[in-house]
């Protein structure tokens, strides 16, 4: 509501006075503006301190404190000397430039900070060395100088865009919007999402900022914030973080923190980006899946699509090695290694056709072994020793339509058995080194696996057999919760106590294992065959025989280890229950009729039995979902009788606050004061559709009031005594002989009961249960 329909306080244009206020001095307004700025950098680096646990360490907060506070006290030091506005942030860019030259590539750079003709070269390659990074690592990153110089440019651009939004174009609140983007790069990528201590960080930091922004807008430079304005400030925002951070508790599809898993934001909803480990465990848990891939084959048996492999288990994290030296351009025609060729030669050829408008990765999925494809789009490459095919030009998002020639082995359990154990150059050292401080319990459960089993075969057997048993469960919330979600050693060594887990951990665990008893392995990741969709594409496959339509999703995602056998290659093997299809070979004999099973059980679906009956091994596939048991039921009855209330609970809150206000003003009016009468008439002209104008005077505010409201005369008459009770309080003053006011509230009543009868139903609850003036009355103080 206007200042003009509430008391005049000296100096102001209704009080009578002709002095007219000061104007503020030059130096006061430049010490509110240097204010803002500071803010706006604490904000930056309060939201910034989320990125611990995407990256490793604090080692990058040093960096980034002078990727932040440089730029902007050069922003700062423009707007001291009126450079001109449009050049403001302009400035900030150049600084932060100069600070990242400085930080990056001193010795490419003139004066140690300048760009030169070196410094684009230089930032090419820490650009690269960062996507590496993001392709082959698990969150926490290392904090390699590609990241930090990612980190710092990132957030620095940011730094300088809410400086402008707050400072320069005096916008504090929308420069929340620079603050959110920050906050996002945690919400998406840490495992346990951004967590409620750094919520509450960042929530401060922008009220930090708010606040600043306002001392300067609405009080004017040099004074203090009044404690009501500070008090609807605290109240507002304490209401507002803590909904924030309560609802996800009570509310279905929560699991607690600030953003957690399942509810996660998720910039790529619609589309599929499989970086290795990265984001498998992500793509799992959301609550929807997304990225549909659609293929075609000729196949008898279901097809996994293979995007990549990780094979160094020998430091802290492990990712795919690249091997660029080794990779060889084209892809059209694939030669096969008599070594790694499947089968020992004794194969069925395949054709795949696949089709997707929303895969996003370098990494082109294809069934196992390829040897060649046509009609993808990218500068391909293949490593001749994985099989992988990749594009590391670009991220290859667009659109693919493109056929795959694989080979499919021709495997039985007896040709196997009789494998021996591989010669020590068969393969690469990468594919059998194991760290020397390999966890005691990750040995211990090797042996307990296999036991005295005594073939490569009869062991991988052992080993898929021990982790599919019924003291290993599936969970995709287990490892968030636990706190070993990701890779590496120690991650393993926590999963094989706490018994689970998810596909990552499954396949990791049966390739360490196998390794640890001799057989070569590696870890494949891309997608478990998924669903049928029932189509029957034209075209046939090699022989002739029909193709036959599935499709995948983010759902499908999945990870599984391959064994390298003498004589036969490299062999899928399927550890993880209830997930994706356990290839023939590799299937234990049928159990007698009264035995349990757990190929297809599936934990995750609502209502499975502890103990099902057994099932076909060739039973229909499940997809992936993030349901854990215990989610239906009672559990889900009483969250959304929780999530109810705390919904009604904020509906109600904004009617308690006005009534509050409201009692509080009739009260103050029973001591003969018509002040808080007229304050709370004009909350009712806002709430109820007739706010005040700027150039309003209480005069012309009641006449138009009664005018636009259709008051009835006898509504019109007591909004009159109000009115002028309130001049002769705010005009004559005390000691002028002016005679005191008479109580007014039931004139008050009389005008609010007009106005509701000549408003809609509609109306009537907005103005009571959502009413503006709570709003306005907070912007106004």
């Amino acid at each position: 509501m206007s200042a003009l329909l509430t008391r005049p306080e000296a100096g102001s244009p209704l009080s009578g006075s002709p002095q007219e206020p000061d104007p503020a001095p030059r130096g006061s307004s430049e010490a509110a503006n240097v204010a803002v700025g500071a803010a706006s950098a604490l904000a930056v680096l309060l939201c910034s301190l989320s990125v611990h646990g995407v990256i490793e360490g604090w080692s990058w907060l040093t960096p980034l404190f002078f990727a932040v506070l440089v730029p902007l006290a050069a922003t700062a030091a423009a707007r001291r000397f009126r450079v001109p506005q449009p050049l403001v942030p302009v400035s900030g860019m150049a600084v932060l430039a100069c600070t990242l030259t400085w930080l990056f590539a001193s010795s490419s750079s003139f004066l140690g900070f300048l760009p030169g003709p070196g410094t684009l070269a230089r930032a090419d390659a820490l650009l690269s060395e960062a996507r590496t990074v993001i392709l082959t690592e698990v969150t926490p990153v290392q904090p390699l100088p590609g990241i930090l110089f990612l980190c710092c440019a990132g957030i620095g651009l940011v730094a300088v865009l809410t400086d402008t939004l707050a400072a320069t174009l005096r916008m504090p609140a929308t420069a929340g919007l620079g603050l959110f983007a920050v906050l996002m790069l945690p919400a998406v990528l840490k495992p346990e999402s951004l967590g409620t201590g750094y919520f509450l960080l960042a929530g401060a930091g922008y009220v930090v900022l708010l606040a600043a922004g306002a001392r300067r807008e609405q009080h004017g430079p040099g004074t203090r914030v009044p404690r009501p304005w500070l008090a609807r400030a605290t109240a507002v925002s304490a209401s507002s973080l803590a909904l924030a951070l309560l609802l996800p508790a009570v509310l279905p599809g929560f699991s607690g923190g600030a953003f957690p898993e399942g509810t996660r934001f998720n910039f790529f909803s619609g589309s599929t980006g499989l970086n290795p480990v990265v984001s498998l465990g992500s793509d799992l848990r959301q609550p929807q899946s997304a990225g549909r891939i659609t293929y075609a084959t000729s196949s008898t048996d279901p097809v996994y699509l293979r995007s990549t492999t990780l094979e160094d288990f020998s430091g802290s994290r492990w990712g795919p090695d690249i091997r660029a030296a080794e990779r060889r351009e084209g892809v059209s025609t694939m030669s096969p290694d008599a070594s790694t060729l499947p089968g020992g030669g004794r194969s069925t050829p395949v054709v795949t056709r696949i089709s997707s408008r929303t895969y996003s990765s370098p990494w082109l999925l294809a069934p196992y072994y390829p040897l060649g494809v046509t009609g993808a789009e990218g500068n391909w490459s293949w490593d001749p020793k994985t099989m992988t095919v990749l594009d590391d030009s670009s991220d290859s998002a667009s659109p693919q339509d493109y056929q795959v020639l694989s080979v499919s082995p021709e495997l039985t359990p007896e040709e196997l058995a009789r494998l021996p154990e591989a010669d020590s150059g068969s393969v690469d050292a990468v594919f059998t080194d194991l760290p020397a401080d390999l966890p005691g319990n990750i040995r211990d459960a090797a042996a307990e696996a296999v036991k005295d089993a005594s073939t490569p075969y009869a062991k991988a057997m052992a080993i898929q057999g021990y982790l599919r048993g019924p003291q290993f469960s599936y969970s995709l919330e287990a490892p968030v919760e636990g706190g070993y979600d990701g890779n590496g050693m120690s991650v393993l060594s926590e999963f094989l106590e706490r018994k689970a887990g998810y596909c990552v951990h499954f396949a990791a665990a049966m390739a360490v294992m196998a390794r640890q008893e001799g057989i070569p392995s590696r870890m494949a990741l891309g997608y478990a065959p998924g669903q049928s969709t029932g189509n029957t594409p034209d075209g046939t496959g090699p022989n002739g025989e029909p193709l036959r339509e599935f499709e995948v999703d983010s759902a499908d995602a999945h990870a599984w280890p391959e064994l390298y056998f003498e004589g036969a290659g490299w062999v899928r093997f399927e550890p993880t229950p209830s997930r994706g299809s356990v290839p023939v070979y590799a299937r234990e004999p049928l159990a007698p009729a009264d035995a349990t099973i757990r190929d297809d059980e599936d934990p995750r679906l609502p209502g499975t039995p502890a103990a099902a009956p057994a099932l076909p091994q060739e039973a229909p596939l499940e997809p992936e979902t993030v349901l854990e048991p215990g989610d239906a039921g009672g559990t889900a009855w009483l969250g959304a009788l929780l999530g109810a209330l705390a919904a009604a609970a904020a509906v109600l809150t904004p009617w308690a606050m006005r009534r509050r206000r409201a009692a509080r003003r009739r009260h103050a009016a029973a001591d003969g004061r018509t002040g808080p009468v007229w304050d709370e008439l004009a909350d009712l002209g806002i709430d109820y559709g007739y706010p005040g104008r700027t150039s309003d005077t209480p005069r012309t505010y009641a006449d138009r009031l009664a005018q636009e409201a259709g008051l009835s005369p006898r509504a019109e008459e007591a909004l009159n005594r109000i009115r002028s009770s309130f001049e002769v309080e705010a005009y004559a003053g005390a000691g002028r002989g002016a005679p005191a006011p008479a109580p007014v509230w039931a004139d008050l009543e009389t005008v609010q009961e007009e106005l509701r009868r000549g408003t809609g139903f509609l109306g009537r609850l907005h103005a009571r249960f959502l009413p503006p003036s709570l709003a306005l009355r907070f912007r106004h103080g």
